[in-house]
């Protein structure tokens, strides 16, 4: 399984855009082939930082995630709204389970 986790920080007066663009790959990634999860987060302290949490199956339904439209769209229109460079992160697990 790959995991992928970061932080975007957001121009302030571009949030709402951010906000509006983030749903909108959101729903359409969730359809990718491999999806597991999928999803951006306001961070509690500071609601111009978007939190994104991913899990695929393989590094190739993530690649294949990277190459879709939908996603190569998100990316250049977030571009521009960005208040500093994103900070994210690709993990390789071999094991996951609960905490208790």
């Amino acid at each position: 399984m790959i995991t992928v986790a970061g932080r975007i920080a957001i121009r302030a007066e571009m949030r709402s855009q951010a906000v509006a663009a983030a749903v909108k790959v959101t729903r359409a990634t969730k359809t990718d082939a491999g999806c597991l999860q999928y999803h951006f987060y306001s961070d509690l302290e500071d609601p111009n930082m978007l939190h994104v949490f991913e899990e695929w199956e393989s590094a190739e339904a993530l690649t294949a995630h990277l190459a879709q439209s939908h996603t190569t769209e998100f990316l250049a229109e977030i571009a521009n709204m960005v208040a500093g460079a994103p900070l994210v992160k690709r993990y390789v697990v071999s094991e996951s389970g609960s905490l208790h």
